[in-house]
């Protein structure tokens, strides 16, 4: 049907071509407007005719006589004197042009009326498709129904659609095929499926209630390790504080028992941290863990820290270099940002190794506290990188072997820099590891 449409089109702009644009009694179907155009006639002589006789709102022209005023469509000569074709734009309607190397002809076309007689032709095709099984609706280009011989079942699909696009528009044929619902019942199956239900059902049960029990064992075991951490604080303090008491008393002469003292002091204070992290592990596993910002010294901080790893750096000739470029207080939480100071300090006693190089730099940029802590140490190997911030994960290797530690310290670091809104990175170095804090200076916290 759309190649006899096409052949009636051209025959019909054909005619025009000879016979002059001034006849609106157009012979084909679907042909609303023609326009003559000719490049040997002046502006006036351009002609545009309504099969209906309204006023053309498209007005197709050559460029030379364009101008710019409302609904001008616009050729270039070379475009339509000579040749034939359809004309299919996004914003304007379909068109077909025809030349005859003196001038052209613009057929405006509205496919709806063109599509009466594709109704027509689809009408006697349908009544013999419409002898089968089941229900048939034919669907023109706006989507309704306007054929069918039943009505199909609520909500059911269509069996089969066969669809044809064409200029005349979108038409689709939908069958419905009647459909028998038998049901029927094997006692032998239906009895298997009954036992395998319930088998599925006792696993069910069984396997929630094991889930349950763990669950239970896991909170008494984070439940024992925080009531044990929580004993272990007070004498901790105790000792440190009579430790320090004691170190303050001893005479010049008594270097010996000042070793020992100190040698007490350090593992206290080692075993202190660990209590820490232990503490703070357990919160963050019972989800409450939290973060208060408040104005603090960073520059005090970093000085209590110095003071505390300096035997342990000194009996392993470690050499940290200290530069807090950063005076006043601002506003971040004090315990959070001296236990992630204090668990990367641990980490370069631990792991650095003898005679090692380490550097601790504080800065502040846009608004950041930017904390960055590298050795000259062995380095974390590529495939350890992601792995070393997960819970009592520890970098195996013959440089670290014998180092303590529970593998909790990243892990506690990371998430307490998450807490306050920032980050905690393993940097890319070529020797060593260095590890970047960047936390945002403002009034952040996160339950």
């Amino acid at each position: 049907m759309e190649g006899l449409w096409q052949t009636a089109v051209a025959d019909e702009a054909g005619r025009l071509l000879t016979a002059g644009a001034s006849d609106s009694d157009f012979a084909v179907s679907g042909v609303i407007q023609v326009s003559r155009l000719n490049p040997s006639l002046s502006d006036a002589a351009r002609a545009h005719h309504r099969a209906d006789g309204a006023a053309p709102a498209v007005k197709p022209v050559l460029e030379k006589f364009a101008r710019k005023d409302a609904g001008e469509w616009v050729f270039n000569e070379s475009q339509v004197l000579s040749g034939s074709g359809w004309l299919e734009l996004p914003d304007r309607p379909l068109a077909w042009w025809q030349g005859n190397g003196r001038a052209a002809v613009i057929l405006l076309l509205d496919p709806r009326e063109a599509s009466m007689v594709v109704a027509a032709d689809l009408q006697d095709h349908f009544k013999s498709a419409a002898s089968g099984q089941g229900v048939l609706s034919w669907e023109g280009p706006s989507g309704m129904a306007w054929m069918t011989n039943g009505k199909p079942a609520q909500d059911a699909k269509p069996d089969e659609i066969l669809r044809h696009v064409s200029r005349f528009g979108d038409w689709t044929l939908r069958r419905f095929y009647p459909v028998r619902v038998v049901t029927s019942y094997r006692m032998p199956v239906l009895a298997g499926s009954f036992a395998m239900a319930a088998l599925l059902l006792a696993g069910g049960i069984a396997i929630v209630s094991w889930q349950r029990k763990a669950t239970r064992l896991a909170e008494q075991r984070v439940s024992f390790v925080n009531r044990v951490s929580h004993e272990l604080r007070t004498p901790l303090t105790n000792l440190l504080l009579n430790t320090d008491l004691a170190l303050d008393g001893l005479t010049v002469g008594d270097d010996k028992v000042r070793r020992r003292l100190g040698l007490i002091r350090e593992e206290t204070s080692r075993l202190s941290r660990i209590v820490d992290n232990v503490q703070t592990f357990a919160r963050m596993e019972r989800g409450k863990s939290e973060t208060r910002p408040a104005a603090c010294d960073v520059e005090k901080i970093v000085d209590e820290l110095r003071e505390n790893f300096a035997p342990l750096f000194e009996r392993k000739s470690i050499r940290c270099e200290f530069d807090c470029c950063l005076a006043g207080e601002v506003p971040l939480d004090r315990d959070a940002l001296s236990q992630i100071l204090s668990n990367l300090l641990s980490n370069v006693e631990k792991y650095a190794g003898e005679s090692a190089q380490a550097r601790v730099a504080i800065s502040r940029d846009a608004g950041n506290l930017i904390v960055e802590v590298e050795d000259s140490g062995p380095g974390i190997p590529a495939e350890a990188r992601n792995r070393i911030f997960l819970p009592f994960e520890r970098v195996g290797s013959r440089v670290d072997e014998g180092a303590t530690g529970t593998g909790l310290g990243l892990a506690i670091s990371r998430d307490l820099a998450g807490q306050m809104g920032g980050r905690l990175e393993l940097l890319t170095v070529s020797k060593g590891a260095k590890f970047q804090l960047v936390i945002p200076l403002g009034e952040r916290s996160r339950a």
